[in-house]
Parts: structure tokens; sequence; C-alpha cells
């Protein structure tokens, strides 16, 4: 059954053992913190930002509701209807819809093939019984990472963790083979038609996964390609330049309103986005043609030295603004650790910054081929 974990997310805030429901806001919001949670194609997480003189509220809410979520039936039946409709709000996305296919048509077998919001068919038969053991299953202490950013004294918060941590049984974790997806042979190709103003092109490629030594070739080729918008899944805004070849060749050709490239660091092998929204009355084989051909172009020559340093320099800008503030930090340090990458991350970015033009090249004719290729067309009924 799909969609779970995010459930689980749901439940983790209605209570349980010592927590009330509604408590967590309660407590939070009155020492002037913040709190959400958040589920991942490889993890999921929790998080307060607190003053740093009550720590101890923060680590008692995360080790009360780590083992102790009630998951009360009647809370569980009425939470079916609030993931719902979250999942049929993102359904009204178009870019959702388009995200959703690229990674359901790209893998099979590895369960990046669906999101975590889950689908809607699972949503409606889910069981509170099923959820409640999936929760039992994974949420434990030996199968968890806890992160601490801040003016804390770290002896003190060590013995707080041990006070709200320590009596918690850890859980005999499943930890069997990852599942592997089959090698792809060829261009995988799916068209969605729905109503609307705007038609859309996502294209993907097979990548390998944070560890592989090509990463660090495929950052910079993000940034000359379409400009790269940093590691982490939680920065939003920052900038991203108007001389990167999608945006010379896509936008300002008025083929497209809008069009990026990106990846994300993942446990597994992933995919390599471009993404574009047609402009009005432009065909999506008219597009492709002119990213076929920017694609093609990047294969066969090097790009120059200064487009080069313009995504070294987008590179170091993004890494600055990802720690920026102290809940960024966590959530930059706690994504690094949960890839298990935290303590070698500082040698990949010198990687990164020896990245030559040549490995550019040979990592455009390695990974942006056809037989890795997925393609979503999402063609708007309502669209001229």
């Amino acid at each position: 059954m799909t969609g779970s974990t995010h459930w689980v997310e749901h439940m983790l805030f209605k209570g349980g053992g010592k927590l009330a429901k509604g408590d967590i806001d309660r407590l939070i919001s009155r020492i002037g913190g913040k709190f959400n949670g958040f589920t991942d194609k490889d993890w999921t997480m929790y998080y307060e930002t607190v003053p740093a003189e009550h720590l101890e509220t923060a680590l008692f809410v995360e080790a009360e509701r780590m083992r102790n979520a009630a998951f009360e039936p009647k809370e569980f039946d009425a939470e079916r209807t609030v993931v719902i409709s979250e999942r049929e709000g993102s359904e009204n996305q178009p870019e959702f819809l388009v995200e959703e296919e690229l990674w359901g048509t790209a893998f099979h077998v590895h369960p990046y093939h669906w999101l975590p919001i889950g689908y809607k068919q699972d949503l409606e038969g889910m069981s509170r019984d099923s959820v409640y053991e999936w929760y039992r299953r994974w949420y434990a202490p030996n199968n968890a990472l806890l992160i601490l950013v801040g003016g804390f004294d770290p002896e003190s918060a060590m013995g707080l963790i041990r006070t709200s941590f320590g009596p918690l049984a850890p859980e005999r974790i499943p930890h069997g083979p990852r599942a592997t997806e089959p090698i792809q042979s060829g261009e995988r190709v799916s068209e969605i038609h729905k109503p609307g103003e705007v038609d859309y092109l996502e294209v993907g490629w097979k990548i390998p996964d944070w560890r592989h030594v090509d990463i660090a070739k495929l950052v910079i080729l993000v940034g000359v390609l379409g400009g790269w918008r940093g590691f982490s899944l939680f920065a939003s805004g920052g900038w991203t330049p108007r001389a990167n070849r999608l945006y010379r060749g896509l936008v300002e050709t008025k083929l497209a309103s809008d069009a990026r490239a990106g990846f994300e660091l993942r446990l597994d092998p992933s995919l390599l986005s471009v993404s574009a929204t047609l402009t009005r009355g432009v065909k999506h084989a008219e597009l492709e043609k002119k990213l076929d051909a920017i694609v093609r172009k990047l294969k066969e020559s090097p790009p120059s030295a200064t487009e080069m340093g313009r995504a070294r320099e987008l590179v170091r800008a993004w890494n600055r603004y990802e720690v920026d503030g102290v809940t960024l930090q966590g959530f930059h340090i706690g994504q690094l650790e949960a890839l298990g990458s935290r303590e070698s991350f500082p040698q990949f970015l010198e990687t990164v910054e020896s990245v030559t033009p040549e490995d550019v090249r040979e990592a455009a004719a390695t990974y942006l081929v056809d037989s890795g290729r997925t393609t979503i067309r999402y063609h708007s009924e309502g669209a001229a």
C-alpha cells in the first residue's frame, strides 16, 4: 500500500502517550517555536525550532511520539479525508501530475516508482491497523537520526537525550536488500491529457546514486544546462542566472515561459530531469527538437570557461544559502546524514570544484542518452 509513511506523518501530530491531541502545537507555540514534518522518497523527518533553553521540550515531543502515538480509530478515519484531500489538491497541479508520471514511468521495480503521498485508491482502502503496524515496525530509536543545531551545551544536551530516548526499546528493523531497478533499454514516453490552459514537458534521464564519482560532474552539468538550485530539498527562493543554456535556448526563443534542470541526491540511482512550461501555441515536438539540439551540443562540445565559472559560483552560492539559519542547517545536516554522506560532503564539494569542461561533456554523453530517457508530455485540453 502506497502512502503509509505520509499517513503516519499526519497521525504523529494527533497525540498519544503523554501527549494529548493538540499538545504539540500548544507546547511549541507557547515558547515561540515552530514545527513540522516531511516525507521524502528516502526518509521521513520531523523538526522543532525552539529557543535553546527549551531544548528539553522538543526532545520530549519527539521521544514521546516515536513509540507512543495513539492512532485512535476515530482520528485515523477523520484523517483519511484530510490525506485524500491533500492528494486531490495535488492532482489539480499539472506539475505534480507530470512529476508523478515521470517517476512512475521511469521506475518499474524500485520504490521511486511512486511518490510519498501515495495513490488515491490505496488511501481509500488503507486500514488503521496496517498503518499502525508500519509505524511500530520502523519508528524506533535504532532506526532514527537525531540532529541538534544551535547554542546548546553538548554535555547537558546528551543528558536530556538519554533521559528522553533512553527508556525507548529498540525495534528489530527488517533491513533486507533494496530493490534494484532493471537497466532501461530504450526511451519511455507517456502522454497526459487534462483540462487546463498550459502545456508542460518533463524529460528525465537515469543517473547514479550520490556515491558515484560522476555525481560531481552532473552538478556542474546541471549548472551549465539549467542553473543549479541546491542540494537541499528544503531551501527555496535563491536565484538562478538567465545565462544557462535552457534559458537561452527555450525561454529567450519564446518556446517556453520557464525551463529548468536538476536532480536530487539519492540513496539509489535516480533521475536528472529537465522541465519546461510551453509558451501558448508551441507544440511539444517543436520544443523537444530544440531541447534535443541543446543536449546534443553539450554532448559534443565542452562548455566554455565562462559557463564553468558561472556554474561553480552558483553551487557555492546555493551551498551558503542552504545553511542560512539553524533550521536550514539542521535540514542540511540531517539530509546528508540520512544519505550517509555528511563527513564526505566537504570532499565532494572539492571534487565539484575540480570538474573540467571535458568532464561535463563526458557526463552528458554518458547519461543524457535515449536508452535511459523518459519523456512526459502534458497536453492541456484548454490550451490554444
